[in-house]
């Protein structure tokens, strides 16, 4: 009994192309692709699923009939398209807030060092204290200015390509 388990476990494990089950005189059962002997009976079994023959050419892509569904290729390009639009809506977006974060950082950091301006005492040293807070706000200015043309440049080239692949 173990072994005629063992033996139905390892047909239903292996791939079965067999198209009859041909059973014996002396009730032998076998599985085969050509018809049985006239000694046998013979039952014919179909597969779950049809698989193509060796030999047999890929089925083609047909195109769809008018005022049906479009084809597989047709779907995925417009898919494609579709992921497209929304990566490039999301490019234009994550830029914005980019560009935004950038200027409010540079703001908050002159005021920070604006702020250092009412320390400076109306003396020499003092001059002298709110002369290199003048020029450390200006460097500071020009650093803000130059890194937010690189966003600006960069949110432009995004709203180029969304607008070229038509999302809003």
């Amino acid at each position: 009994m173990r072994f005629l388990i063992a033996v139905v476990a390892v047909l239903l494990a292996q791939p079965s192309w067999a198209l009859y089950k041909c059973v014996g005189t002396g009730g032998s059962v076998s599985f085969q692709e050509a018809p049985c002997e006239r000694a046998q009976t013979q039952t014919s079994i179909k597969p779950l699923v049809e698989a193509p023959k060796p030999s047999a050419a890929p089925p083609a892509i047909a195109a769809p009939a008018p005022g049906g569904r479009p084809s597989l290729d047709q779907q995925l390009k417009e898919a494609e398209a579709d992921r497209l639009r929304t990566q490039a809506g999301y490019a234009v977006r994550d830029k914005t807030a980019a560009l935004e974060r950038h200027r409010a950082a540079c703001d908050a950091q002159q005021r920070e060092i604006l702020a250092n301006t009412a320390r400076a005492k109306n003396n020499l040293a003092g001059a002298t204290y709110a002369q290199s807070i003048a020029t450390e706000a200006n460097a500071a200015a020009v650093r803000c200015e130059t890194r937010a043309r690189e966003l600006q440049a960069d949110l432009e080239e995004a709203r180029r390509q969304c607008a070229a692949r038509g999302c809003s």
